[in-house]
C-alpha cells in the first residue's frame, strides 16, 4: 500500500506541475506502472465520429520486455459493441477488473491473450461529467488479483487526471474569451476605466492612449488624471452624477461629455459605468467605458448646418418645398406654400398630400408614388392641387426620396411648381397642331382630287393636239408648220403640268406620312439599266447614258419604288439640262460600308449663289426658265433619300454641268 500511495503522490505532482496535459499524463502512468510493478499501462480515449462513439489508444508505458502497441492501427477506431458489458461498466464510473481466461468475451479474451495479457484493471476518466476515456492496466507475467484498496487507489488518478483536462478545458475556454475582449477592445474606439471607491484610485486601460494621445507611461492611476483631462464645463455634472449612482439615487450612470485631449484640441465621448458591490451589498469599485463619438458629434453638427441651409433655400425660394412621411403627410413645408396655394405652412402639417389631388388625378399619382418608394429614383409628377380657394392649379413636382444610413426609405422630399400656364399654352399647342393636322388632309385630299381631276383634261387635251395635226397632213407646207408650232406648245406645256401633278401627289403622300418603305433585296448593277430603258427609251435614241460601276457587287436592300422615283428624276434632270452636251454619266462605287451612287451631267450648271435654295420646294434656278420643270424633284430626291437613311451631296458650277452624289447604308431597318 506504501508504493501505491507514493506513485498516487508522484502522479498528483505531475498533474499540477506539468504545463503540457500529454506530459502529465505520460509521467502519471510511467510513475504508476514502474511503482506497481504492471506489466503495461496506457489510455484509451473516446471520440465520437460519423459512425458513433469509438476507442483510441492514446497514450502507452511497457516494461522492458513488454511488446508496445501504441502503433497499432488495431488497437484504434474500435466501438464498444466488441466488449460487451464494457461501455455500460465504465459509464457509471465504476472500475472493471479480472482475470482474462475468466472473461466470458471470446473476442475480448482472444485479443488480451494474443497480446499476453493474463490480468487487467480498467478506471474511468471522467471530464467534467463526461466519459473521457480510460486507464488499463495489464500483467503479463502473473494472473494478478487486484485489491480493493488498489483498485480505489488507480481510480483516485483517473478521477485526478479528469480534473485536469477539465482545467485546460476551462482554461482554454478563458484564455479565448480573453483573447476575444481583448481584441474587441484594441479594435474598438472603447477605453475601459475601474474606480475603486474606498481607495478612490482609478484604473485606466485600452485606448486610453488612442483616445487622449498619451503614452502608457504618462497616464496616472488616480483621479486626477481623469478630472484634468475632463472638460471643465463638464466636469461638474459627471462628479454629480457619479455620487448619486455610488450612493444608488440614481440607477444608471451614462452620458455624453468632452475630453480634452493632450495637444489641447477636445474630444467627445460617451460613457457608462456598472456598480460592483461586496457579498454584503456594498458598493466596492465601478467599471466603465469610454467611446469617442468625435465623428458622430461632427456629422450632427454638419447634418444640423445641412437643415438649416436646407431650410434657408426653401424658405426664400418660388418653388413649394415639402417634406413628407411614406403615406404622404407633411412634415415641412417652405413659406412659398401660401404665395402658390394659399395656405399657411402651419396649416398643412401632418395632412395628406394626396388629399389635395383632383380626382381625375388622384389614382395615377397615387399608384407612381407606390412605385417611387420601391425605384428610388427621382421622379417628375405633373397634376392638377386644390388650393384654400377650392380652385385647382396644374402642379409640377420633383420627388426624391429620404434614406437612412442603412439606404431605407423614410420619407419623400418633394419641390412643385405652378406649371399652369405651360399647361395652358400645350393645350393651346395640341389645339392648333390638330387644326394644322386637319388642314394638311384636307389639302392632301385636294391636292389628290385636284390632280386627278386635272388628268382627263389634260390627257384629252395632249390628244387633241395629236389629232390636230394629223387633220393637218392635207394642209400647205407653211399652215402645218404653223399649226405644228401651236400644237408642240401645247403639247409641252401639257407635259409640263402633268409633271407637276405627279410631283405634287408624291410631294403630298410624304409631307401626310403615307409612304411607307418596303425593302428587299437588289441587284442594283441590272436594276440601273433597266430603269434606264424603261424610262429613258427617247433620250437613249440621240445618246447613250454612260454607267461606271466600281468595287466587288454586294447586297444591296432597298425600296425599290422609292429609289426607282430617286434615279428618274436625277437622270431626267441630267438629260434635261444638258441638251446638246456630253452624255449624262452613271458612277456606282461599292465602299466598305455603303453604296455611292453619282449622277453626273455636263450642262448648264446652277448659278453658285442659287445652290443653297435647290432643296426648296417649287425652287427653279434663273437659268431654267425656259426648260419644263416643277421646282419639286429635286425636294423629293432629298426627302426619299433620307426616309432611306441615305445622304445627299450636290456639286455645280455654271455652265460647266452638276453632280449629285447619294451614299446609301447597304442594309435598311
Amino acid at each position: 500500500m506504501k508504493n501505491i500511495l507514493l506513485s498516487i503522490s508522484k502522479a498528483n505532482t505531475h498533474l499540477l506541475k506539468e504545463d503540457s496535459i500529454d506530459d502529465a499524463i505520460n509521467f502519471c502512468i510511467t510513475d504508476i506502472g514502474k511503482t506497481q510493478e504492471i506489466d503495461r499501462c496506457y489510455i484509451f480515449k473516446n471520440r465520437n465520429d460519423n459512425d458513433g462513439l469509438k476507442l483510441y489508444y492514446t497514450y502507452e508505458w511497457c516494461n522492458n520486455d513488454i511488446e508496445p502497441y501504441i502503433d497499432s492501427p488495431d488497437l484504434s477506431g474500435l466501438t464498444y459493441d466488441a466488449f460487451p458489458g464494457l461501455y455500460e461498466t465504465l459509464v457509471k464510473n465504476e472500475p472493471l477488473h479480472g482475470l482474462v481466461k475468466d472473461s466470458k468475451n471470446d473476442y475480448f479474451r482472444e485479443l488480451m491473450e494474443m497480446q499476453g495479457i493474463k490480468s487487467y484493471l480498467f478506471t474511468p476518466i471522467f471530464s467534467n461529467n463526461i466519459f473521457w476515456g480510460w486507464i488499463g492496466y495489464d500483467d503479463c507475467k502473473t494472473e494478478r488479483k487486484w485489491l480493493d484498496e488498489e483498485v480505489y487507489a488507480l481510480h483516485t488518478v483517473s478521477k485526478n487526471i479528469g480534473l485536469r483536462l477539465n482545467q485546460d478545458k476551462t482554461i482554454l475556454k478563458l484564455e479565448a474569451t480573453l483573447e476575444k475582449f481583448d481584441f474587441y477592445m484594441k479594435g474598438s474606439n472603447q477605453a475601459m476605466w475601474e474606480l475603486f471607491i474606498h481607495t478612490n484610485k482609478n484604473v485606466f486601460s485600452y485606448n486610453w492612449v488612442k483616445i487622449l494621445g498619451y503614452t502608457n507611461d504618462e497616464i496616472t492611476d488616480d483621479v486626477e488624471f481623469w478630472k484634468n483631462s475632463t472638460h471643465p464645463e463638464d466636469f461638474l455634472q459627471i462628479a454629480i452624477d457619479l455620487e448619486n449612482f455610488i450612493s444608488e439615487k440614481s440607477l444608471n450612470y451614462y452620458g455624453t461629455a468632452r475630453m480634452i485631449h493632450k495637444d489641447g484640441h477636445t474630444v467627445w465621448v460617451k460613457y457608462s459605468g456598472l456598480l460592483k458591490k461586496n457579498k454584503q451589498g456594498r458598493p466596492i469599485k465601478i467599471i466603465g467605458t469610454y467611446i469617442d463619438i468625435s465623428e458622430i458629434k461632427e456629422k450632427e453638427k454638419q447634418l444640423e448646418l445641412s437643415e438649416e441651409k436646407f431650410r434657408f433655400i426653401a424658405d426664400n425660394t418660388s418653388d413649394v418645398i415639402c417634406q413628407h412621411t411614406i403615406d404622404g403627410s407633411y412634415t415641412y413645408v417652405s413659406n412659398s406654400m401660401k404665395e402658390i396655394l394659399g395656405y399657411e405652412p402651419d396649416e398643412m402639417l401632418n395632412k395628406i398630400a394626396f388629399d389635395f389631388v383632383h380626382p381625375n388625378d388622384y389614382e395615377r399619382i397615387s399608384n407612381a408614388q407606390k412605385d417611387f418608394i420601391n425605384d428610388s429614383k427621382p421622379k417628375i409628377l405633373t397634376y392638377r392641387f386644390r388650393k384654400k380657394d377650392t380652385t385647382y392649379i396644374w402642379l409640377e413636382t420633383t420627388a426624391r426620396n429620404i434614406l437612412n444610413e442603412e439606404n431605407i426609405v423614410i420619407g419623400v422630399q418633394t419641390s412643385s411648381r405652378d406649371v399652369s400656364e405651360r399647361i395652358k399654352a400645350e393645350e393651346e399647342i395640341k389645339t392648333a397642331l390638330k387644326k394644322e393636322r386637319e388642314l394638311n388632309e384636307m389639302k392632301s385630299r385636294f391636292v389628290a382630287m385636284a390632280s386627278h381631276q386635272f388628268r382627263t383634261p389634260l390627257t384629252v387635251i395632249y390628244s387633241n393636239a395629236e389629232l390636230i395635226d394629223l387633220k393637218t397632213n392635207h394642209f400647205d407646207k407653211k399652215t402645218v408648220n404653223s399649226v405644228e408650232n401651236i400644237t408642240s406648245r401645247i403639247k409641252k406645256e401639257v407635259d409640263r403640268m402633268t409633271e407637276l401633278m405627279n410631283n405634287i401627289l408624291i410631294f403630298g403622300k410624304y409631307e401626310s406620312k403615307k409612304i411607307k418603305k418596303e425593302i428587299k433585296k437588289i441587284n442594283l448593277n441590272i436594276y440601273i439599266k433597266t430603269v434606264i430603258d424603261t424610262y429613258f427609251n427617247k433620250a437613249l435614241e440621240k445618246g447613250k447614258i454612260q454607267i461606271k460601276i466600281k468595287g466587288k457587287k454586294q447586297v444591296f436592300h432597298t425600296d425599290e419604288t422609292l429609289l426607282t422615283h430617286i434615279l428618274t428624276n436625277l437622270i431626267s434632270n441630267a438629260f434635261k439640262y444638258s441638251a446638246g452636251k456630253p452624255n449624262p454619266l452613271i458612277s456606282i462605287s461599292y465602299l466598305e460600308n455603303e453604296i455611292e451612287i453619282e449622277v453626273t451631267d455636263f450642262g448648264i450648271g446652277i448659278p453658285e449663289d442659287e445652290i443653297q435654295y435647290l432643296f426648296t420646294s417649287f425652287f427653279r434656278a434663273s437659268n431654267t426658265s425656259t426648260i419644263i420643270g416643277s421646282g419639286l424633284g429635286l425636294t423629293i430626291v432629298k426627302q426619299f433619300t433620307v426616309f432611306l437613311n441615305g445622304k445627299i451631296e450636290l456639286k455645280s458650277k455654271e455652265n460647266f454641268g452638276t453632280t449629285i452624289k447619294l451614299n446609301f447604308p447597304y442594309e435598311q431597318n
